[in-house]
């Protein structure tokens, strides 16, 4: 209302209320005491604004107390199923508003993301979507995975390209992993494409052979292996550095790429581009993420179309430390920022741990710097890292094989990755020479 409305209107209250007081003293007579008729005063209460909607997960229902069902028709997510069932059939379900693409178009609760250096399998596509139950909300965190409520799903399904150079063109659907936040702890169920009709569900894993891509105009030819169940531990867990013979604690399964640093980029939605961490932080998904942005950590981005030589020195070495993170650390690490106390990635006790935010200046022999590895090992290659000499450096040997009984990672690839390895070979060539290191 504007001022001279404001002051029209308290003007004709006023003529209506001395209308009113004159016509009572006529009723009753006159009195020199009658008193000044004073009207209430009404307390207008405060309307608040909206919350902010989340367009995320708002309708995405989630789950309750209730048994889940495989064959339940639902309207969104069959979130029940999810926390209690292992459904024969991917779209039991309804993760997906096309049940045959799990590349695009989630139900509603599911939001896509990507990591800026992702995990190496094969050359294959991977297309990630996370999933969150209506009213839950993700923790942040500076240094470890996100902390995704129970009822939170993380699916990545692979695909292979026929041609590397084509992404997102001609490509092979392959499987589809989910990792379920139950009650008790992350579960995980792997689904393997027989067809394109369906996934069915794969607990003993799955060989694929004379799987074959196209990688800079190479053609390359492979057996897929679509982990099973159980073999997802050995990657996912981090497990107890035991404290004496009463120590009966259990591992803990844990998501191993979503985190902030790995997050902190921009991604383009179907209504946006935008920095996937504000993203979610806008829509009420995420929660403490700090308000001065420049104290989040960040990773650059690695794919196999960089050429590294064209880079800057301190982004290809803080690249390489982000990519054996990612590729390394869920096993070789051990507690530092990890949450549970006294806990370790299932190679933390090798003594070669190769955490991000660990500091390599504070101990060089923790990333295997003139260390004698304790597993495997070979005559040719005296120390996990020697700096300067990655030709004689385990480490990279490691990541340069097939041969089974050295291969590293152990799972998860059949493939060497060029890429990753001319990577790691730049960071181990410029690191400060060392007492292992051969002489100028």
């Amino acid at each position: 209302m504007s001022m001279i409305q404001t002051k029209k209107h308290m003007k004709s209250r006023n003529l209506l209320l001395a209308g009113i007081t004159s016509l009572l003293v006529a009723a009753c007579g006159s009195d020199d005491t009658v008193d000044e008729v004073i009207p209430p005063v009404v307390e207008v209460p405060v309307v608040e604004p909206p919350a902010p909607v989340n367009v995320i997960n708002v309708g995405a229902g989630g789950p309750d107390e209730n048994q889940g069902d495989c064959e339940a028709t639902t309207e969104g997510v069959n979130w029940n199923a999810l926390m209690t069932e292992t459904c024969r059939n991917l779209s039991d379900y309804n993760l997906f508003q096309d049940s045959m693409n799990p590349t695009e178009n989630p139900s509603n609760g599911g939001v896509a993301f990507k990591l800026a250096v992702p995990l190496f399998t094969d050359y294959a596509t991977k297309y990630r979507f996370a999933f969150i139950p209506e009213g839950k909300q993700i923790n942040y965190s500076q240094d470890e995975v996100l902390d995704f409520p129970v009822g939170t799903v993380l699916v990545k399904t692979f695909t292979m390209p026929a041609d590397t150079a084509n992404r997102g063109g001609e490509e092979l659907l392959i499987e589809t992993r989910l990792l379920i936040h139950r009650e008790n702890g992350w579960v995980a169920r792997p689904y393997y494409w027989e067809d394109t009709s369906d996934a069915k569900i794969a607990i003993t894993g799955k060989t694929i052979e004379n799987m074959t891509t196209i990688h800079k105009g190479e053609v390359k030819t492979f057996s897929y292996g679509v982990p099973k169940a159980s073999a997802c531990t050995s990657c996912h867990s981090v497990v107890p550095v035991s404290q004496g013979a009463d120590d009966t604690r259990q591992p803990i399964f844990k998501p191993i790429g979503p985190k902030a640093r790995n997050l902190n980029f921009e991604h383009v939605y179907s209504d946006t581009t935008a920095n996937q961490l504000q993203y979610l932080a806008d829509n009420q998904v995420l929660v403490g993420l700090p308000s001065d942005f420049a104290t989040v950590d960040k990773v650059d981005s690695f794919n196999d179309d960089m050429d590294i030589a064209t880079l800057p020195h301190e982004q290809v070495m803080d690249t390489a430390r982000a990519y054996l993170d990612v590729n390394c650390a869920h096993c070789h690490r051990s507690e530092l920022t990890i949450p549970e106390e006294n806990y370790a990635g299932t190679a933390g006790g090798s003594g070669l741990q190769l955490e991000y935010n660990r500091d390599y200046a504070e101990n060089p022999q923790r990333f295997g710097v003139c260390k004698v590895a304790v597993a495997g090992g070979h005559e040719d290659y005296p120390a996990d890292v020697i700096p300067g000499s990655s030709d004689k450096s385990y480490l990279l040997f490691r990541m340069s094989t097939n041969d089974q009984r050295h291969r590293m990672p152990e799972l998860g690839r059949s493939t060497v990755h060029a890429e990753g390895v001319n990577l790691v070979k730049y960071w181990i060539d410029n690191l400060t020479l060392a007492d292992c290191s051969d002489s100028p």
